[in-house]
């Protein structure tokens, strides 16, 4: 009878535990971040895949209303200063000003990081980034939200 009880509560936890690993990453999406030169962009799709790539986004809905967003640009401006945009579709893009104006600072090498929390838009299923700074744009394509 012990091992029936172990048994039954074994397959209880990995089904709850299971599912709360799928809640955290359901919602993560990476995507790549183009430019030098603005490549332009549609708001469901986010940028054209055209030019360098440049870093990425990972974008993460997660849930409770916010979206967690984490921003590397990779070979941009050198100790340059960006904002940081995100769109989400349908209901905020194109955006009229910056999400996170001069989040993200690049070092020497052109290479940063920013970490931005924003409220998700209701009914929004697709979530694109873009950094701008020193002459530069870089945009991601868009990450559809499952």
């Amino acid at each position: 009878m012990n091992i029936k009880k172990a048994l039954v509560t074994g397959a209880i936890s990995a089904a709850l535990f299971g599912t709360m690993v799928a809640n955290v990453f359901a919602g993560a999406g990476k995507a790549p971040l183009y430019g030098p030169a603005d490549p332009g962009f549609t708001c469901p799709g986010g940028a054209f895949p055209v030019g360098n790539v440049m870093g990425f986004a990972v974008i993460n809905t997660t849930g409770n209303g916010m979206l967690q967003v984490q921003v590397s640009v990779k070979g941009g401006a050198p100790n340059a200063v960006y904002d940081v945009w995100v769109n989400q579709d349908p209901g905020a893009c194109p955006l009229a000003v910056p999400t996170a104006p001069g989040a993200l600072t690049t070092n020497g090498q052109g290479n940063g990081n920013a970490h931005v929390q924003v409220p998700a838009v209701a009914g929004a299923t697709k979530y694109w980034v873009s950094a701008v700074g020193d002459g530069q744009v870089l945009r991601s394509v868009a990450v559809v939200s499952p």
